[in-house]
């Protein structure tokens, strides 16, 4: 297998959704067979399919609700005769980034999608986990284990505190990081799958489809966001926890895990936990 820096990765996995996803449209435009199982499966049986589009390499930016643009979340509209339009979300790869987004950015966006007001002490400790308080640093070498070394400079590298330093720091907010995750687990999971920071509504996609027509995985699922959503809150208890790896750098979620990148919080879904779900 050819070796790919970080950079020419990206740039693959993305040039090759866009090829993904041009052959789904492809299929959808002209095989009958193909059209049938997509409307059964989008419980749109009795509907025909008109147009379909796809965003591709020269997707357009949406108005956001940050007052600037963001890339919708929607990679194909599929136009009814009933005057609908299905907006769907398509992964060819079973995990992955599926939402990226500095903590600061997170909090507004979040704030401005829900209607509500991120606690004080959540705001604090999103901000120290992902990078996002002048006084990180600091706190990491007052309160960082360096007794594992790889774990103590990882954090200062980052400037951002794990799990471990921050219950070391102040439990409570420890717990209240955790408890906030749990507690809005359908809200985290549909910001990452539907919404994003996207305004209209019209853009916000309604179902994911996992299907990759490139040969890597032979997987073909669509999931309604709704029910992926409230399946999620569920089991948020018993499935929202810190990860284990450099100190506890992850938090788990029912639907994958988000963690520090870049700076950034960044979310990543799961094909085999989503399907665990909704069994």
């Amino acid at each position: 297998m050819e070796h790919r820096d970080r950079a020419t990765g990206w740039q693959h996995a993305k040039l090759s959704g866009h090829k993904n996803e041009d052959l789904v449209k492809n299929l959808l435009d002209e095989n009958i067979d193909f059209q049938r199982s997509f409307l059964c499966r989008v419980n749109r049986a009795n509907a025909r399919i008109t147009d379909t589009s796809i965003g591709g390499l020269h997707e357009t930016n949406v108005p956001s609700v940050n007052g600037r643009k963001t890339k919708s979340k929607t990679d194909l509209k599929v136009f009814l005769d009933t005057n609908e339009v299905i907006n769907v979300s398509i992964k060819k790869s079973l995990g992955g980034q599926v939402y990226f987004v500095r903590a600061g950015l997170f909090i507004d966006t979040f704030e401005k999608q829900f209607g509500v007001k991120i606690p004080v002490d959540v705001h604090r400790a999103i901000n120290l986990f992902w990078a996002a308080a002048d006084d990180a640093v600091s706190i990491i070498e007052e309160y960082g284990d360096r007794s594992i070394p790889k774990n103590y400079d990882l954090q200062l590298r980052h400037k951002s505190l794990n799990a471990t330093t921050l219950r070391a720091y102040d439990e409570h907010l420890y717990d209240v990081l955790l408890s906030w995750f749990t507690d809005n687990a359908y809200e985290l999971a549909k910001l990452s799958f539907s919404m994003g920071a996207v305004r209209d509504r019209s853009e916000w996609s309604d179902f994911v489809w996992y299907i990759n027509l490139l040969g890597e995985n032979d997987t073909d699922n669509i999931f309604f966001i709704e029910d992926v959503c409230n399946a999620v809150q569920k089991v948020a208890h018993e499935e929202t926890y810190y990860g284990t790896s450099y100190g506890g750098t992850t938090i788990q979620l029912p639907f994958g895990f988000v963690q520090w990148h870049q700076g950034q919080l960044q979310f990543h879904h799961d094909y085999d936990k989503i399907c665990d779900l909704l069994k």
